[in-house]
């Protein structure tokens, strides 16, 4: 937040983006360990569930990335 505080403009939407890029590239490795290895079968199918939905959102971002010249580490 700090970091996005200080900039404006395309210099803002290019570190917008690459913060939720990276937010949404933790975060499915985070699902995809909880729907691997939680013991709490509500908490397994949640994130099953759920590691859908934040994959598409993962495409989505790199996908805007890529279309603002920006590169991606995947």
């Amino acid at each position: 937040m700090e970091k996005l505080s200080k900039v404006s403009g395309a210099d803002f939407d290019k570190e917008y983006v690459k913060a939720m890029v990276e937010a949404h590239e933790k975060d499915v490795a985070a699902f995809e360990n909880a729907s691997k290895t939680a013991a709490d079968a509500d908490v397994k199918s949640f994130a099953t569930k759920t590691l859908l939905t934040l994959k598409m959102h993962l495409e989505m971002i790199k996908a805007m990335a890529g279309k603002m010249g920006m590169k991606s580490n995947s």
